[in-house]
């Protein structure tokens, strides 16, 4: 069986990521955490954290799917180039990103004309030099909140995205992206 690649930055948020953590592991799907360096992570809730891999050393054959949890403050991990170009690894694969993560995905080109949503809102994101033409098919923030989808997430193709109040939803949805079958009653839905 594939692996799932966990991808961890800075003030990544552990939350987000965890419902669809816990079903991988009550299904003996492995998941394998990266980084950038084999240095201590800390979480957005002060989890520490020690990758199993560094970016490079990736086999991209062994994986099926790419887990992007959001973080406080992506911006480095944004204009990092390794990174990205890890990302860009995964573009025929399952990709679920959550929150900010969508736009490590933005950033790699993979989102070009798919509909998505993230947990920030476009100005913020054209103050950073992205372009309106990015953004179209966007649902930031602040449409999230106010015209909530029920479903909670946006699925285009091989890819998910949330923001983080649907953090158990996009891990259920994840999960079933991955041919595994689990009743929503479990996790209190």
């Amino acid at each position: 069986m594939k692996k799932t690649a966990v991808l961890i930055y800075e003030s990544f948020c552990n939350f987000e990521i965890s419902v669809a953590l816990e079903i991988l592991a009550l299904n003996n799907k492995e998941i394998v955490v990266f980084a950038k360096t084999k240095e201590v992570i800390a979480s957005e809730e002060g989890f520490k954290i020690l990758p199993d891999k560094i970016i490079s050393e990736i086999d991209i054959d062994e994986y099926d799917s790419l887990l992007l949890p959001g973080a406080v403050d992506i911006e480095a991990t944004v204009k990092d180039p390794e990174i990205i170009e890890f990302i860009k690894l995964f573009r025929n694969k399952l990709i679920g990103a959550i929150s900010i993560g969508p736009i490590l995905l933005l950033k790699a080109g993979i989102l070009n004309d798919k509909s998505f949503m993230a947990g920030v809102n476009k100005e913020e994101l054209l103050e950073e030099g992205f372009l309106a033409s990015d953004l179209t098919k966007m649902k930031d923030w602040d449409e999230c909140i106010e015209n909530h989808i029920e479903e909670g997430y946006i699925i285009s193709e091989n890819i998910i995205t949330s923001v983080s109040y649907n953090f158990v939803k996009f891990g259920i949805q994840f999960a079933k992206m991955l041919g595994i079958e689990i009743s929503s009653k479990s996790f209190g839905l």
